[in-house]
């Protein structure tokens, strides 16, 4: 990935997100959505509210659009393995608790999200 990659990895996971929706996967749609807010959120800068300088003018109404923080593969890659993380993390206690049901899904949600790992 290159100096976008946030807006790269973004950009394939919406493609691959239309793909899910088109075949009703109902996981991966979801675990998709979840990653393109991660990265939503990863980007999101801290803002004055009184300041609208530091955002774009493109709507000539007086709204703003903020300059997101760019990320690097390094913090792209930290934060997916955070996802897959969270939810091995979360299934092996579904797993100690006889709840399988629930741990082998996160276990599935967990693989999908490992597939974008560069």
């Amino acid at each position: 990935m290159n100096e976008d990659a946030a807006e790269t990895l973004r950009t394939q996971l919406r493609a691959h997100l239309k793909l899910a929706m088109q075949a009703r996967n109902g996981v991966e749609t979801r675990v998709l959505r979840l990653l393109v807010a991660a990265i939503d959120n990863a980007q999101a800068v801290a803002l004055n509210p009184d300041d609208r300088s530091g955002g774009l003018n493109r709507f000539g109404d007086g709204s703003v659009e903020v300059v997101r923080a760019s990320l690097s593969e390094v913090d792209l890659q930290t934060l997916l393995i955070g996802e897959i993380d969270t939810r091995a993390r979360a299934a092996g206690e579904f797993r100690a608790l006889g709840r399988h049901e629930q741990a082998d899904l996160l276990s599935e949600e967990a693989e999908v999200v490992r597939r974008y790992l560069g």
